[in-house]
């Protein structure tokens, strides 16, 4: 969790750009700007392992003719998802827990993002880990695996001001490579929805 504490801090100071102007819910027009940048926090409601859940993370990246963004993203599953699995020691209605966390970097296509309300289209490719614990202990890992995840979205975008534009996100995760004996890729795959908040020069 400090690593994507640290991630979110990072991406939070990392915007730059020109200050120019763009459309919002209360202008018109601005001039065009060629490069920019945004960071801020994410949360997602995702549905993992048939249960739904709560995922806070942060990402940012530069924007380039207002068409492209590139960066970097992270996230972890701050709720426990508890469900009945093998423990691994022969009892197969052990009550367990799931941790996630991933990180990595993201492509984006900005769609008018001069228009007060637009939408974006980002991939996320991201690796991390997944893990199966105890959840009747602190501190008992039964499992662990590490993951790729390929997470296509879409996101409905809000020009509130020059310097914010939140974000209603749709995505798609697809997970790869979990040699968990208690969750495949299908089970850590799933769709999510969520917000974005983007702070920067845009």
């Amino acid at each position: 969790m400090k690593t994507i504490c640290s991630i979110i801090a990072l991406m939070a100071f990392s915007t730059f750009g020109f200050s120019q102007e763009i459309k919002t819910l209360t202008s018109n027009e601005g001039p065009e700007t060629t490069f920019g940048g945004y960071g801020g926090p994410l949360i997602q409601v995702p549905n993992i392992n048939n249960d739904w859940g709560l995922i806070i993370g942060g990402k940012g990246g530069a924007i380039v003719n207002r068409k492209f963004a590139i960066g970097g993203i992270g996230k972890a599953l701050v709720t426990s998802n508890d469900f009945i699995g093998d423990d691994l020691n022969g009892n197969e209605n052990a009550s367990l827990s799931l941790s996630y966390g991933v990180g990595g970097i993201f492509a984006e296509y900005l769609y008018k993002l001069e228009n007060p309300i637009h939408f974006s289209i980002p991939l996320n490719l991201m690796g991390g880990g997944v893990s199966v614990e105890d959840a009747n202990s602190d501190d008992s890992e039964i499992e662990s695996s590490g993951i790729f995840v390929i997470e296509p979205g879409i996101n409905l975008e809000f020009n509130i001001s020059q310097a914010f534009i939140p974000a209603i996100n749709l995505s798609y995760r697809q997970a790869i490579g979990s040699s968990l004996e208690n969750l495949s890729d299908q089970d850590l795959s799933g769709i999510s929805f969520g917000i974005v908040l983007k702070f920067g020069s845009f």
